[in-house]
Formats: C-alpha cells, structure tokens, sequence
C-alpha cells in the first residue's frame, strides 16, 4: 500500500510500504495563522487501526476491596442479539450489624431478606416484565482475607434446596429518574425465607445474650459466625434485565416480646465479602467462537465489540503507527486524537467511557510487577517526573487498582463517548510522542485494549456493551516535520 499526502489543490503519492492513509498539508498551522517557521511543515495523517476480539479472565467484581471504588452487586440477565444471554448472580457473606442483646422473652416469629436496588439497571426497559430469583445458603466459604481474589468467574459451592424465591417486576423510569437526578430513594426487594435457616441464626443470638462460655459468642465473632453461616447465593431464574444492588442489603430476624410483638435483628453485606458472578451465552451471536481466553477471535461480521464485566474488549494494534513514524524522522506531534465512529444504534446504553489498557505480548493486561515497570510507564510522559511508587492520576500514565497500567490523555484520562456523534475520542498527543521515539532503555508499547471505565460505572460492576465497525478505528495525527535535514 501507499501513504498519500494532499496538498493544496493537489494530490501527491508518496510510496510507503504497508500503509494507506491521507495526509494533508498546507501553509496556515493549525489555528489558522500562516506558518511563520518555513522550515516545519504542518501536516494531518489518518491512521487505520487493526483491532481484533479478546476474551480477558479474571474481572475482579468483589466490593469493598479499595477506596473510591463503587460498590455494587449484579443481578439478573437478559438477553442480547450481538451477546447472547448475559446472567448476573450475587454471593456474600453476611453479619450482625448491631451487637445489641435480644430482650428477655424473645421469640423467634419469621426471616426475611431486603434487596436495596442502586437504580442501575440493563436490559429490557419495559416496566411489567417479571424478574425471577432464588436465594440459597453457600456450601463453601468465602475467604475474608482474600476478598480481593473474587472475580465474574469464581464459582462457589451452594447448597441445592432453596432458601426462598421471588418473582417481582421494576419501573425502570423511575431507577433512571432517581439515578440521573441523585435523588436519596429506597427501592427495594423483599424475599421471605426458611424459618428453620432463620430459627438457626436466631438461636445463635440467644446464646449470645445468655453468654456462659466463648462457645456463646459466635453470634459477634465474625470468623467463627462465618464459618458456621458461609453466606448467600442469590441467582436469577428468569428475567430481561440486570439490576444493581447495594452491598448493604440485609436478613432481618422478625420476633416478638410479651410486651414488644414488632421486633428484628438485621445482619448486613456491607463491609464483608461479596461478589457477581457474571457470565454471557455467546452460543446463539457473532460471538460463539469467542472461548479462549487471551486469544484473538474475529467476528465473521466485520464488527468489534466491547461489554464491561463479561471480558470481553477490542484489541487495538498501534504497529501501523510505528511505520508512520518510520517515514517521518523527527516528527513532532501537535495533536493525536483516536476515535470509534459509527457505534451501532441500540436501545442499551453504551459505557460512558472507555480507557486505553496496555496488553503484553501474550494478550494479557501489562500490570506492575517490579519497579522497572513502574519506571516504563511513568516516563512515557515528559511533562511528569519518573516515579518510584504508585503511579496516580497525576502521572501522564495511570496504575488502577487491579495494578493494570492505563495511559492518560492529554486533558482527560477517559476516551469520552458522544451520543449526538455515537462516537468515541480521546486525545493522547503526549503518549503517542513518546511512543514514536526509539528508545533502547524503554519498551516499545504496540497493543492495547479499549477498557470500559468511569467512576460513576466502573467496567466490573456494570454489563454496559458497545459494537461498531471494524474499520471506524482511526488515529488521526496532526504533527510538524522538518522542510530541511536537522543537524
């Protein structure tokens, strides 16, 4: 193939191997003002990127693991024409929220559980439609220690006889109302459950209030109450959207006193391991070829496609932004803006926004290991300072909280979604500098993946999804070359 340069009024060949794409150049710099320095030329390349799909493990979905980070669980599932079915399942432990001692005379009367919903939701958008769940007891435990290792793909052991089940049916209006306002409203969802798993729990909080021996104290000893009380599985039967949850939904223990008959106990989510488990059904999509982990797979349709929580994201491959650089030496960049046009129409929202992660050779996300990594990444940027430690988001690249690095734009770390465009952009005039540079003492960064992320829905705790033509990945370049050879 050939790079094409266009000029005024003219359109010249110039021969480059293994690319094709248009470049413009003209007199006026880029704000519009002749260029006052004869000796650079101002000019535009348009770089088509080459992309495939990649299937990613391990989505961390547990919840209370860092700061700043949102806390939801997912539940339910839907069906998808590009994805197939997408189904959400809940697993937490839980624990006495007050160590209040039970009255005398306490009497055990029903339990029930209060699903607390966040207003996100996916999926249909009809209000009348029935979502139907079960809620069972775990079989295995759940390692407070290493909440951090819970991922949409762990499985844990839950016992085969039902708790409780319920069908109900939610006004998505009125969760988009109560989430695009940030109103303070409780939704919730009440599943009545076994007296005999209530009686159970109950009869641990009477031992507690008659204390006698440590043997009591299980009730307000949180490793020897979970050990015996491993937590909850909630699963969806049947459904057509997913629906957030709020890590501090609860059990209520309902009893009654000889003088009080409206009395409970409440054991919470919060603060304690839980996690979604998230899985989609590409049998019936473009996507059933979609398998193997950290494999690239190209969709017999020509489309890309990205869905936060399930893993699977478009692999991008800057190597024909190498052979640029190769033609142009000393190139200096003014502007470097990536964009995905032409995003297909859907009734389902896209994600918000979207971070470029580096991937290593072997299609797995690049993470910090080893100060040297964090020493690479950092001083990709020139206007910020190599760093020792924990990389922010002050540095011109960013480390999230799974240690995986990002790269920063030149204003905004986010590649931001237009809905009026449904396009995507980000600008990253900065990286894409240091990235031109052949540098023996740093790695050459060549594939990324575009990472559904935000703060207000990060990538693991939403199933957002977004598809678009494979050939509407663009870098578009505005950079200055020398006229004549530099000394």
């Amino acid at each position: 193939m050939n790079l094409w340069a266009k000029r005024i009024g003219q359109l010249v060949a110039l021969p480059v191997a293994l690319l094709f794409f248009f470049s413009c150049e003209d007199e006026a710099s880029l704000l519009g003002y002749k260029n006052p320095n004869p000796k650079f030329d101002a000019t535009y390349v348009e770089i088509p990127i080459e992309s495939s799909v990649l299937l990613l493990d391990s989505q961390r979905t547990s919840n209370y693991v860092f700061e700043n980070e949102t806390n939801r669980l997912l539940l339910g599932q839907y069906p998808d024409e590009k994805f197939g079915t997408v189904k959400a399942d809940v697993y937490t432990q839980f624990y006495a929220i007050s160590t209040t001692k039970l009255a005398a005379g306490a009497t055990f009367d029903s339990v029930t559980l209060t699903l607390s919903l966040d207003f996100y939701n996916y999926g249909s958008k009809d209000k009348n439609t029935q979502q139907s769940i079960s809620v069972y007891e775990l079989d295995g435990d759940l390692d407070f220690a290493k909440r951090r290792n819970y991922f949409s793909n762990s499985e844990i052991l839950t016992k085969p006889t039902p708790l409780g089940a319920k069908v109900f049916s939610v006004n998505t209006d009125s969760l988009d109302h109560f989430a695009n306002n940030n109103l303070d409203r409780s939704v919730t969802v009440r599943v009545s459950l076994d007296q005999a798993f209530g009686q159970q729990i109950f009869n641990q909080a009477l031992r507690w209030r008659d204390y006698a021996t440590n043997d009591d104290s299980t009730f307000i000893d949180f490793e020897r109450f979970t050990a015996l009380f491993k937590g909850l599985s909630i699963k969806s039967d049947n459904g057509d959207k997913i629906l957030g949850v709020r890590p501090n939904s609860f059990i209520n223990l309902h009893y009654h006193t000889a003088s009080d008959d409206s009395l409970n106990v409440a054991l919470g989510f919060g603060l304690v391991t839980s996690f979604s488990q998230i899985k989609a059904d590409h049998s019936t999509s473009s996507l059933t070829g979609l398998t193997t982990p950290s494999q690239d797979f190209y969709p017999p349709d020509d489309l890309r496609y990205i869905e936060s929580g399930t893993g699977v994201y478009t692999k991008l491959d800057f190597g024909k932004f190498f052979e640029f650089c190769d033609t142009v030496p000393n190139v200096i960049i003014t502007s470097a803006e990536l964009s995905v046009e032409s995003v297909t129409e859907s009734t389902l929202a896209p994600p918000a926004s979207m971070v470029l992660r580096i991937l290593n050779s072997n299609n797995e996300l690049r993470k910090v290991k080893n100060l040297k990594d964090t020493l690479d990444i950092g001083n990709y940027n020139p206007r910020f300072p190599a760093h020792t430690g924990t990389l922010s988001l002050d540095d011109g690249s960013v480390v999230e909280d799974d240690l995986a690095f990002y790269v920063r734009g030149d204003q905004d770390p986010y590649i931001r979604y237009s809905s009026t465009k449904k396009s995507y952009s980000g600008n990253f005039a900065l990286f894409f500098q240091q990235l031109s540079l052949v540098r023996e003492d740093l790695p050459r960064f060549q594939y990324f993946v575009l990472y559904p992320s935000s703060p207000s829905s990060p990538n693991t705790k939403s199933v957002n999804r977004v598809v678009f033509p494979k050939d509407n990945i663009k870098l578009k370049i505005y950079y200055t070359k020398p006229t004549t050879p530099l000394n």
